[in-house]
């Protein structure tokens, strides 16, 4: 059956069929990662009853934008960007500005915590009165290429050799490859170590201060998470300690590429001024946004014990219950528990009321206790 319907029967040999990477690879998985986690809660939300249904969705979507926000800034080329729209050679040295074989596309530059990512786009610019006409016509001009410092995120020696840095080895791999002209022109801007140009520097030295306290803020969502589920001071606690690490990350950011001459890089039509992009954008609303909901629900917690713990699940103690405290327990020595008389407040996974402890003579009491006899027992060292 192979060889039916075939002039020249032999195997199959198709064209190759070169596709651009129009997206980050891990950016994306990161995204559906998160995203099939949503899905699957979705299918379960329909089993949740009443008010709690409301509440659990809350919570569970909350926290997965956060631990979205937080992975995919940290490995996102969106810290910072720009993109010109202009006229720009396509090969280095085969065509003379101003000549037909020009192109009009656009080029956009990403810079992340690791490295650079530059796009080349072509598109009708409309910078001309006649029509554009593509000077090249059989090839499809779409490219992403990116540059990494990081792993190992030594400088390394100043060059192109076998000891300069990884950027760089990988720009003089570009330059035999042929990479078009105006991806090497931007990224030719971050080989320069010296005479005050040493923006691949400052680039490299702050994605990796900010991509520690990336790490470190991950971290404390987790144990965040952990925490709410047992004690509701604790998490709010660590979600405010999470949201200082995040907002202390964009400003280690901003504060190391601002200490040093500004980024522009000049095309024929414009200039690439690089500020600051979506992923130190969305850093720093994650962490304004973490301290404001920790903040708020310390308050709420210390105000409405009862509506903070119905929000969080948890199982409070009701009103009505008593701790009873034994007789044998009453005695004072250095190796046992001393008691105090009055009020005292009760230690256990969160302080949500004053209770009362009874007394000796509190004949009435006692009658309750006897009823219900799964009272808890109550000790506290002092």
């Amino acid at each position: 059956m192979g060889n039916a319907f075939r002039q020249h029967p032999g195997p199959a040999i198709y064209a190759p069929n070169q596709t651009p990477v129009t997206d980050d690879l891990l950016e994306v998985g990161l995204l559906v990662a998160f995203g099939m986690i949503g899905f699957s809660f979705l299918l379960i939300i329909p089993g949740i009853r009443s008010w709690e249904r409301l509440w659990a969705t809350i919570r569970v979507f909350v926290t997965l934008f956060i631990g979205a926000s937080i992975l995919v800034s940290n490995f996102g080329f969106g810290w910072y960007t720009d993109k010109i729209c202009t006229r720009t050679q396509y090969k280095a040295n085969v065509n003379p500005p101003d000549s037909p074989q020009e192109i009009q596309a656009v080029v956009g530059l990403l810079i992340g915590l690791r490295g650079i990512n530059i796009t080349l786009n072509e598109v009708d610019c409309g910078l001309s009165s006649t029509p554009y006409v593509r000077p090249f016509p059989g090839e499809k001009i779409l490219y992403t290429e990116q540059f990494f410092w990081s792993d190992p995120w030594s400088q390394g020696r100043f060059g192109f050799g076998r000891y300069a840095g990884r950027f760089s080895q990988k720009f003089q791999a570009d330059e035999f490859r042929g990479t078009p002209y105006p991806i090497l022109w931007v990224a030719e801007y971050f080989t320069f170590d010296g005479e005050g140009l040493r923006w691949g520097r400052k680039f490299r030295q702050a994605g990796w201060y900010t991509h520690i306290f990336m790490w470190l803020a991950f971290a404390l969502y987790l144990v965040s998470i952990l925490l709410f589920i047992y004690v509701i001071r604790q998490g709010a606690l660590f979600m405010l300690y999470m949201g200082l690490i995040l907002c202390l990350a964009v400003f280690t950011y901003g504060m190391v590429i601002m200490n040093t001459t500004k980024m522009t890089i000049p095309f024929q039509d414009g200039t690439l001024n690089p500020q600051f992009g979506w992923s130190w954008w969305l850093t720093l609303v994650t962490g304004v946004f973490s301290v404001i909901a920790s903040i708020v629900i310390l308050i709420t917690n210390y105000i409405f014990p009862r509506q903070v713990a119905a929000f969080f699940h948890h199982t409070l103690i009701e009103e009505d219950e008593f701790f009873a405290v034994q007789d044998d327990e009453l005695t004072t020595s250095d190796d046992h528990t001393k008691l105090k008389t009055g009020t005292f407040e009760r230690r256990g996974l969160s302080r949500y009321r004053k209770t009362r402890k009874l007394s000796r003579g509190a004949s009435a009491h006692r009658s309750r206790l006897q009823e219900d006899i799964r009272l808890t027992t109550v000790v506290i060292s002092i």
